[in-house]
């Protein structure tokens, strides 16, 4: 079944009308995935999903029987009937559909050479994709979830909430323990516990690799329980949604150094929280809590947070407002909205006291916030 509601697939294809475009294309294969195509059709992957104007649905998937268990659609066409030809379906329901004049809109993923084949069999079609378009439309729609899609995610949470009260007895039960053990262990509990799979390769990091943004490798054999800073970035699929922590771990008696970083990540964290609710804007709690960790003189270079979902990053998405002229051409401030489900993840990276990250999965409901899910500094002596 689809997920999008009644009332966003209305809006979305006015904004289709709106543009003068007859019809979406959507597409989701293996070297260009799109969760829009399950979002919109219900179907989970590997299709072209033709959206019109007026509503109506035309599927062309890879796995026939899926499609007719899964997908919420008017018509799904077989490749095998047009020689396992992708661009053959797609040409017969835009033809047969539209006629051989007509405006065609794509996503931005969508493949050069597909646009190309299309063009090619349909030359008097006009073809568009826009920054303000269908894409920006669908971020709008799944920027905030249905009930039924919080209550998966809650549900996604309670089991990491799980995990995360794994780690402190399973590190000092193994001591000298390696970074590959933690993201290993922790792995297999979530399997155990019903999770289909974790939502992005799970980074653990040692004092001597926790002062970057993201870790490569993503684990190692490197000992993590060393004395310093370090931390753990995971996340699972819960029914199809993801969840995305970071647990910060400290090893030892930290030096005053060290203990600031600690200290202005929790305060920045703090302060994000206290200032989600709706009609809050989130481009001003990202300054808010940036702002923080820049007063206490040390560096938070990414964004304060992003949308969970169907995608690990789901928007919205909570960042500084922008100050290229180019890129302020298409901004527009977001405002919170009750169904929001985002992540919270303020930090710091120091390329020789390491890093700090304290991050944790929140819904905003009608009065303010909800954290859903619990991560916290976790020290060991």
């Amino acid at each position: 079944m689809r997920i999008i509601t009644d009332q966003k697939l209305s809006a979305l294809t006015a904004d289709l009308a709106s543009r003068g475009a007859d019809v979406l294309l959507i597409s989701d294969f293996e070297s260009n995935r799109n969760k829009n195509l399950r979002y919109v059709s219900g179907h989970p992957s590997d299709a072209h999903l033709l959206l019109f104007q007026d509503g109506s649905m035309t599927l062309i998937p890879w796995d026939q029987v899926m499609a007719r268990q899964m997908a919420q659609v008017d018509v799904v066409l077989d490749i095998a009937n047009f020689d396992r030809s992708y661009r053959a379906a797609v040409s017969s329901a835009l033809r047969q559909k539209l006629g051989d004049r007509f405006t065609l809109e794509v996503l931005p993923n969508e493949k050069h050479f597909t646009v190309l084949d299309l063009q090619d069999e349909f030359p008097q079609a006009k073809f568009i994709c826009r920054p303000d378009g269908a894409d920006a439309g669908l971020i709008r729609a799944r920027s905030t979830k249905t009930p039924q899609e919080i209550a998966i995610l809650r549900e996604g949470a309670r089991v990491t909430d799980d995990i995360i009260n794994l780690i402190r007895p399973f590190v000092e039960e193994h001591r000298g323990l390696k970074e590959i053990d933690l993201a290993i262990y922790l792995e297999v509990e979530m399997r155990r516990r019903g999770a289909e799979g974790v939502s992005f390769e799970t980074l653990t990091a040692n004092r001597d690799r926790s002062g970057m943004i993201h870790q490569v490798p993503p684990t190692s054999d490197a000992q993590l329980d060393l004395p310093g800073l370090a931390l753990i970035d995971m996340g699972l699929w819960w029914k199809g949604y993801a969840t995305d922590v970071t647990v910060p771990l400290i090893f030892g008696q930290l030096p005053p150094e060290q203990q600031a970083i600690v200290d202005a990540t929790q305060r920045a964290y703090d302060k994000a929280i206290s200032l989600i609710k709706p009609g809050a804007l989130a481009h001003e709690i990202a300054d808010a809590a940036i702002t923080v960790i820049e007063q206490a003189g040390l560096n938070m270079p990414y964004s304060l947070g992003h949308g969970i979902g169907l995608e690990v990053h789901d928007p919205p998405f909570l960042r500084r407002k922008p100050t290229d002229p180019n890129m302020l051409k298409y901004w527009k401030p977001i405002v919170l909205e009750p169904g929001m489900v985002f992540t919270v993840e303020p930090g710091v990276v120091h390329t020789t006291l390491g890093g700090c990250r304290l991050e944790n999965d929140v819904v905003v409901t009608g009065s303010g916030v909800e954290e859903i899910t619990h991560s916290h500094v976790i020290q060991f002596k």
